[in-house]
């Protein structure tokens, strides 16, 4: 299976003109990238972020290329309803509409889950759920919010409109980290849940599936477990956002996007990801063709 070539994902991103883009989680990373290259194709993108001073230099690299009339920022603590239910009374106010949601504030395994690795293990504690809350609540709030806003919405033509989930290998493959990978596997099942609405609503819903990618989530003593396949290129992640958003075609709607190596996106349409013995033997077709270039 052939990755998705750079023309191809960006073939339709003209469509991003004047399109209003809800993106959190957009001070660092994968969330800066995509806001600043969505700002480069016309869109207007309405930031949050916690961390204020990240989001700033998102919002200065904006303002320098195209003017400070296509992005509007605010400070979101998105385990905070309210803080996001302001974020996107806060674009809808500037733009005048919410066409495209990325729930895509994430971090990474916060505490530990196996009870041998706490120091006293005759001693019963409490799982730290904050990666969790981060990680799917969150994103739980963000698409609850760009569902009323799409349901409300009463332009004859609305035009684009997506929500794209920011997903991971873990997706398919959990984790050692247990509270990410629940969560990462989780974000498959909101897409699996609102498809009914989403298709009742015209709306486009992908998740993005990068591998290791080179960003703030990974710490500094961070060791590659398969440095064959390489890291997920920044680039790569943001074209498959594109494409995911942009693309025309019905058949790829609701499914995922794989960054699983180095050398670039490729796409698993939603039969891939069905539940059951069918589901699970085209889903691993699938991944073994996508990760042949490497051992894992």
């Amino acid at each position: 299976m052939p990755a998705i070539p750079y023309a191809q994902c960006y073939a339709n991103a003209s469509s991003f003109k004047g399109r209003t883009v809800v993106i959190t989680g957009a001070g660092s990373g994968f969330g800066r990238a995509t806001a600043i290259d969505f700002a480069k194709h016309g869109a207007r993108v309405v930031l949050g972020d916690v961390d204020e001073k990240g989001m700033r230099e998102t919002v200065s690299q904006i303002e320098r290329a195209h003017g400070s009339n296509v992005v509007v920022s605010r400070r979101c603590d998105v385990t905070n309803w309210d803080d996001q239910v302001a974020l996107f009374a806060a674009g809808a106010q500037a733009f005048g509409s919410i066409d495209v949601v990325l729930p895509n504030a994430g971090i990474n395994e916060m505490g530990r889950f196996d009870p041998r690795e706490d120091g006293d293990v005759t001693k019963l504690t409490k799982p730290n759920l904050k990666t969790l809350d981060v990680d799917l609540t969150a994103v739980l709030y963000t698409t609850r919010i760009a569902l009323w806003y799409f349901v409300n919405d009463k332009r004859s033509d609305p035009g684009v409109r997506a929500i794209i989930f920011t997903g991971s290998m873990s997706t398919f493959y959990g984790s050692e980290g247990v509270m990410y990978g629940a969560a990462k596997a989780g974000i498959l099942g909101i897409q699996k849940g609102i498809e009914k609405v989403a298709r009742e609503l015209n709306i486009r819903v992908a998740t993005v599936c990068p591998y290791f990618s080179k960003t703030a989530i990974l710490t500094s003593d961070f060791v590659h477990p398969t440095p064959k396949l390489g890291y997920a290129k920044v680039e790569d992640v943001v074209s498959a956002f594109v494409a995911a958003i942009t693309d025309s075609d019905p058949k790829t709607n609701f499914g995922c996007y794989l960054i699983p190596d180095q050398w670039g996106v490729y796409r698993m349409n939603s039969h891939g990801q069905f539940i059951g013995a069918e589901g699970a033997r085209r889903t691993r077709e699938e991944m073994k063709a996508l990760l042949s270039k490497g051992k894992l």
